[in-house]
């Protein structure tokens, strides 16, 4: 009791210096000057119809920050807003109203919680809702669409008498109808309430008015300050889809716009209805303005993996007058090490430099050209061809000669859909011990033949949601994606190139606070063959086509690709005598050997891949206690695991999976923020056959040297050959019992996920 009068003493207090102000609630401010009072928590009570967060968007009370809460002398303070809080009461009370909970009551209950500091609670009595027992729609009768229209309506008997829900209803009702040839269509809302019964009467009257269809369309085309227009008219007719004849919808008409916009050839577009004719037809008023018809964009930049590299892009958004865009596009990079703009490679790092991969120039040109619309579907198609020599750091290079790929985008408001088909000519080239490990081609005969000029012909299919309140820096909603990529004979691949490959990807964001967010994002993958078989898991997969893990955006305690299976290039190797086991400086004709690494011996790890992944992050992203404008702070924990079904007993089992905690911090910039994580890693390295690599001055041949091989190697006339066979998975990387060089540094551009 002496709680309950010791808060309804401090609340009178407050209403007795409260100056009352209808201000609109955006205009309020909730942050501290001296002596004002903290709000310490916000917290609700009886409410089961509504959640705390939906209720706490609503009112202008904010409690402050958990770092404040928590630590008391960093992080964000709020305040009572004295003109405003009594307000808050009223403000809930007004939500149930409307939503139906009429006899809805708000008590505020304010506690002291040392100095200056209060918590803050509001006690709901929610009542008993007043529900709809008759529903009534009232001038369809003549609608041919009249059982479309009604589908799906958020009003309906037997529930709550919302009235948001009401004014939905009516909104919705007039856009179908002036979706279906009644641009003049107007609903109106009537209703009768019954509080001691608590059931309430609702009327929708329609006055659909005249259905019409598209008579004239008036095209009015203005160049760019005041020139003379440069895309035709016959060629905006066809971006903007309409018909003479066709029956009157707003959404077409909407569609119309969208779609002269994403051509980007215009500045400005306005598509509306004209004057109604009395033979039912309506004229559309179709006006335009160009924007900037060329654009040429060029940058550069160095980077750890790439050394020196430069872009550039040419557009012609209107080719021959017709709004069809044409993109030129090219990428270049390792210049300073990569032939033939080598010469400079102590201005690259250690790390490229050590890239057998990285002695090649690697490039990327292309000419695309697209339409903004397909078929009245929104689809936007593109049609690329393009030659690239691409390679990833120490696994493998892809060299295209030549290839084509055509694609249709359709992107909704959450949605976006599309399918693509692509063929090129080309061919990979990997590691020897790569090539041995993943695709069995342990014989030098077998790998020139993989790296031989090969066609493949790939079909995919994708699609994307998402429902988010910020698309770069997401504080709550939910992401996803799906796709799917076919290759086999069917499709135009060469019959050594046939797979399947599936991969989901989800995200779910969610406030926990005013300044904590849970981030989650859960990822699978799988490669089959082309018959989509799990079964078969020894097909030749191209190597741009197997699953990697690890780095920046996957799991952040392994390095890039680094997680998972993988084999390793020792920089030496002992000799070991067949018959006494015992280690050799050298060995003569006709003696019989093995080869194997040594655990101090230096390595080079090359990411083979895998043909299954799973990958799992969980982030806390907190608003900085100092500097909460520029700064934010991250606790994440990452888990996955990258395999090959079928090799071997290995499976997916919760104890195969990495999982590697870390913290992070993230800096505001205009591009985005800075990230900068560290990421505990305390996994041994990942065992894997380990292979010599011999020089080509030695004859460039590779030596199985993982421990316990047994693998024959003899000498015969100055010449080394080892037996073949498989080599075991048994090499051991050394692991470091130093604390810090378990740490993994990340550095990146945007959230991870």
């Amino acid at each position: 009791m002496n709680r309950r009068r010791s808060s309804l003493a401090g609340l009178a207090l407050l209403l007795a210096v409260a100056a009352l102000s209808s201000a609109p609630l955006g205009a309020q401010e909730t942050r501290c000057d001296r002596g004002d009072t903290q709000v310490r928590t916000l917290k609700f009570e009886g409410n089961t119809a509504f959640n705390d967060a939906t209720l706490a968007a609503g009112i202008v009370t904010t409690p402050s920050s958990w770092f404040r809460r928590t630590l008391r002398f960093v992080g964000t303070r709020h305040c009572l807003d004295r003109e405003d809080f009594p307000f808050d009461a009223r403000r809930l009370a007004t939500w149930y109203r409307n939503h139906g909970f009429t006899d809805a009551t708000v008590d505020t209950v304010v506690t002291p919680a040392g100095r200056n500091r209060v918590d803050v609670l509001f006690r709901i009595v929610e009542g008993e809702p007043v529900l709809i027992d008759t529903l009534r729609l009232i001038g369809l009768d003549g609608v041919p669409e009249r059982a479309e229209l009604q589908r799906g309506l958020p009003v309906r008997v037997g529930g709550r008498f919302d009235r948001y829900a009401n004014s939905a209803m009516r909104d919705t009702l007039t856009r179908r109808l002036r979706d279906n040839g009644y641009p003049d269509a107007e609903t109106f809302l009537g209703y009768d309430t019954r509080t001691l019964a608590r059931t309430a009467t609702v009327i929708f009257t329609v006055v659909p008015g005249p259905r019409r269809r598209i008579g004239s369309i008036v095209f009015t085309r203005t160049g760019r300050d005041g020139q003379p227009p440069e895309v035709t008219e016959r060629s905006v007719r066809r971006l903007a889809g309409l018909h003479e004849g066709d029956l009157y919808r707003e959404r077409d008409l909407e569609r119309a716009k969208r779609t002269l916009y994403q051509s980007e050839a215009f500045a400005q577009v306005e598509v509306q209805p004209g004057l109604a004719r009395v033979d039912s037809t309506l004229a559309v008023e179709v006006d335009v303005t160009e924007s900037f018809l060329r654009s040429a964009r060029l940058g550069g930049g160095w980077g750890t993996l790439d050394c020196f590299r430069t872009t550039g892009e040419l557009t012609e958004y209107n080719l021959f007058k017709t709004a069809t865009r044409l993109e030129l596009r090219g990428r270049v990079s390792k210049i300073g090490m990569g032939d033939p703009l080598d010469g400079a490679e102590q201005l690259c790092s250690r790390t490229a430099r050590n890239d057998p991969y990285s002695v090649d120039l690697n490039y990327y040109a292309s000419a695309t050209l697209s339409q903004p619309s397909l078929l009245r579907a929104s689809f936007v198609p593109t049609l690329s061809v393009y030659s690239e020599r691409r390679s990833e750091y120490q696994a493998f290079l892809r060299t295209t000669p030549v290839g084509a790929s055509l694609s249709a985008t359709r992107a909704l408001p959450r949605r976006t859909h599309s399918l693509g088909y692509s063929i090129e000519l080309g061919r990979t080239e990997a590691q020897p011990a790569l090539f041995c490990a993943v695709f069995n081609a342990c014989v030098e005969a077998d790998r020139n033949a993989l790296q031989e000029l090969q066609r493949l012909a790939v079909l995919s299919a994708g699609s994307s949601y998402e429902r988010t309140d910020v698309a770069s820096d997401p504080t709550r909603g939910v992401t996803g994606r799906a796709e799917i990529r076919y290759a086999s004979t069917l499709t135009g691949s060469a019959s050594t190139l046939q797979f399947a490959r599936m991969s989901v990807d989800g995200s779910v964001y969610r406030r926990l606070g005013s300044d904590i967010v849970l981030a989650t994002r859960v990822r699978v993958g799988a490669v089959l063959d082309s018959r989509f078989s799990f079964n078969a898991t020894d097909n030749f997969v191209p190597a741009q086509e197997r699953l990697f893990a690890g780095g920046p955006t996957t799991v952040r305690g392994f390095r890039q690709n680094e997680l998972g299976p993988a084999v390793y290039i020792p920089s030496d190797y002992e000799i070991i005598d067949a018959g006494s086991g015992a280690v050799l400086p050298s060995f003569a004709d006709g003696d019989t050997v093995f080869f194997r690494a040594t655990d101090s011996t230096a390595q080079r790890t090359v990411p083979t891949g895998g043909n299954a992944l799973v990958v799992a992050n969980v982030e806390l992203r907190l608003v900085s206690p100092f500097l909460p404008e520029l700064l934010k702070w991250t606790v994440f924990a990452d888990a996955g695991s990258v395999w090959n079904r079928g090799a071997g007993s290995e499976r997916l089992r919760f104890g195969s999976l990495r999982v590697t905690p870390g913290i992070g911090i993230r800096i505001r910039t205009p591009i985005g923020y800075l990230r900068a994580d560290v990421a505990y890693n305390g996994y041994p390295r990942t065992e894997g056959a380990a292979y010599f690599d011999a020089p080509t001055s030695e004859g460039g041949s590779l030596y199985c040297v993982s421990p316990g091989n047994t693998l024959p190697v003899t000498r015969q006339g100055g010449i080394i050959s080892q037996a073949g066979g498989s080599c075991p998975g048994s090499f051991k990387p050394p692991r470091s019992s130093n604390f810090f060089s378990r740490l993994t540094p990340v550095f990146a551009i945007g959230q991870a996920f």
